[in-house]
């Protein structure tokens, strides 16, 4: 499960580089892999994960927002936009 998890994370480092954006990959220990996405306005990182839904895998960011993993460059345009 962590490897999809971490391909599916990469995927969506690679979209965001190309708008921009820096993102960090964190692998600590045993927890699942984290994405950090700058937000622009803030100095400070947003959270992005991989979680299983019933109909596949979904980025997760904010605790609220979601969108299906095979759309990696639609979520990066997305998590891109967050500016608070």
């Amino acid at each position: 499960m962590t490897t999809e998890r971490l391909e599916l994370l990469v995927r969506l480092m690679v979209s965001l580089r190309g708008l921009g954006r820096g993102p960090v990959l964190y692998m600590h220990g045993r927890a699942e892999p984290v994405l950090a996405v700058p937000v622009v306005s803030r100095r400070r990182s947003m959270a992005v994960l991989v979680v299983q839904d019933p109909g596949g895998w979904s980025y997760l960011w904010d605790a609220a927002h979601r969108t299906p993993a095979r759309s990696a460059p639609v979520a990066a345009e997305l998590i891109a936009g967050v500016t608070r």
